[in-house]
């Protein structure tokens, strides 16, 4: 293979030394290239080391006609966009299926029952004291947990065990009576 950067390969079979150069000297601008369209740095390392993976498992079969940097900036693009188009067709079949259900199920009725449990919910916890309240609140509604809620609040995370216990204990009791 050229020592030129690994840009230009012509009818070479790939060895792990090339391999590893053009990985060496690439990976970041293909990370990039996929990182522009995904916006996200977990999923575009993971596409990133995919296309590296398969560069190297097709390394027999793959004859570049081309520069290896050209190859490589093509199939970031086209990894990227696969993603994308993942996404957006799973997303597409969620909703569909959301639809499907809601027209099979009586969804109005159920968010109707919904709303009104939530509202009886939202009056319990106001009952609660602010303390209990609050941690309730960061517990649940901000899924935090209790080690990171004793630190915001300055306090131990027993307290934070035993206002939580004590905010559920009284909601459990007055939603069972709302129930019946």
């Amino acid at each position: 293979m050229d020592s030129d950067s690994g840009e230009n390969i012509a009818y070479q079979i790939m060895d792990k030394h090339d391999f590893e150069h053009i990985y060496n000297i690439h990976w970041k601008s293909v990370f990039g290239i996929i990182y522009h369209y995904t916006k996200d740095e977990e999923i575009s390392a993971e596409l990133s080391q995919e296309l590296f993976a398969s560069l190297w498992e097709q390394r027999e079969k793959i004859i570049f006609h081309k520069n290896v940097k050209a190859y490589l900036f093509k199939a970031a693009k086209l990894e990227a966009f696969d993603y994308l188009r993942t996404c957006v067709r799973q997303k597409q079949l969620l909703e569909s299926s959301f639809q499907d259900y809601c027209q099979l199920q009586n969804c109005t009725e159920e968010t109707v029952m919904y709303n009104d449990l939530r509202e009886k919910l939202d009056l319990l916890i106001r009952q609660l004291s602010c303390r209990c309240q609050g941690i309730y609140r960061l517990s649940q509604n901000e899924g935090l947990n209790n080690n990171t809620i004793a630190g915001m609040l300055e306090i131990s995370e027993k307290t934070v065990e035993y206002h939580l216990y004590k905010a559920k204990s009284f909601l459990r009791t007055h939603l069972t009576s709302v129930k019946s």
